[in-house]
């Protein structure tokens, strides 16, 4: 494919990098209630499906693919870019991120003569976009004391060569479906790791890391474990006022202000790069919002999308999602689709999906 193509759902006003190439959220035809999606469009390796619901009164979800050059140097590396930013308290940060995450990684892998690290690209990518966001927070918080609070999980996937690189700092996932010719049942592998205190595992890691602070976590009334009772990660960008102490103060709103001091910071927006080798039975991976995972698994979410025409799979998995939902809350589909926002986040989140299809395994050296 010639050129540079980027595709955003619910891109927020202000200039795109690409503006000619571009296909801007109002572009995306709209469906049933607050989502949208892209049916089906092409990348260097194939094809994609993306789609998107809201449920917040501001929709805090951003997702972005970019296909096309990967570095700013002219003759550079090519390859497809997936990023899905998962807001919460508002979305200052998963919008800062959408603009400058891309960039930076492109900025990164420029930086790096001869062979390129796409490990070290992506961490230094995900630093740097940490460290502008803290700089545009500490600059302007009094008079916009929401980016004190804002964060953003930070979902993001590199296809360069024949290696999926995909890097996580959050609860939001990658899984991918693969199956050999003649098989009919795929094998489904989770790409990422799920930063979320939901987890044993996450909460050992964190109060290993804060041996002293014995006020880490709370658990509400239904059980649902809390960082300091704020949020449920423990990786994200943005989250500022976890991890200086310096904004525990007005105008931070008061529901977001520590009774105890951070020393350190609790929360942290590095995240874990795995790299996956692709195979010719690799078929699709599936990258969404930590919303799609409270009401689906990794097996019905491939089952679904193998099931379902290419085009409009996203969209086909995020109904089932809902649909899932919406049976537990003793409602059906249709009934949640028409709920006005302000119910609706009581029955499910934002929630963002990219399914990109390998057709053509790219050259190893390209």
């Amino acid at each position: 494919m010639a050129g540079r193509f980027v595709s955003r759902l619910f891109r927020g006003p202000g200039p795109d990098d690409n503006p000619i190439t571009s296909i801007q959220g109002h572009e995306c035809k709209k469906r049933h209630h607050h989502q949208r999606e892209k049916k089906l469009a092409s990348h260097l390796y194939g094809k994609y499906s993306m789609a998107l619901v809201q449920a917040n009164i501001i929709n805090e979800d951003r997702c972005q693919l970019v296909s096309g050059p990967l570095s700013n140097a002219s003759g550079g590396p090519t390859g497809v870019f997936v990023g899905i930013y998962d807001g919460h308290a508002g979305d200052i940060c998963s919008q800062f991120v959408l603009d400058n995450l891309f960039n930076n990684l492109k900025t990164a892998i420029t930086s790096q003569p001869g062979h390129v690290d796409y490990t070290a690209a992506l961490q230094e990518a995900y630093s740097r976009t940490e460290n502008n966001f803290l700089e545009h927070a500490t600059e302007n918080w009094e008079q916009n004391p929401k980016l004190a609070s804002a964060g953003s999980c930070c979902l993001t996937g590199v296809v360069h060569g024949n290696v999926l690189y995909v890097a996580n700092a959050g609860d939001s996932r990658a899984v991918l479906a693969k199956w050999g010719v003649g098989e009919q049942h795929p094998e489904v592998h989770p790409l990422s790791i799920d930063y979320n205190v939901k987890y044993l595992e996450r909460r050992n890691e964190l109060q290993a890391e804060h041996p002293n602070d014995l006020n880490l976590f709370d658990v509400n009334n239904d059980g649902i474990y809390g960082v300091r009772g704020c949020v449920q990660v423990t990786k994200a960008i943005g989250d500022v006022y976890l991890k200086l102490d310096e904004f525990n103060r007005e105008p931070l709103e008061a529901r977001y202000r520590q009774q105890h001091p951070i020393l350190q910071p609790i929360l942290n927006a590095e995240p874990t790069v795995l790299p996956y080798l692709l195979s010719l039975d690799d078929r699709f991976v599936i990258f969404g919002s930590g919303g799609l995972w409270r009401h689906t698994t990794n097996e019905e979410a491939v089952s679904i999308v193998k099931a379902s025409p290419r085009s409009g799979a996203a969209r086909a998995l995020l109904k089932k999602a809902l649909d899932n939902t919406a049976r537990r809350h003793n409602l059906v589909y249709e009934d949640l689709k028409h709920l006005p926002l302000a119910y609706k986040n009581n029955i499910h989140d934002d929630i963002s999906i990219v399914i990109l299809y390998i057709d053509d395994l790219p050259a190893e050296n390209q």
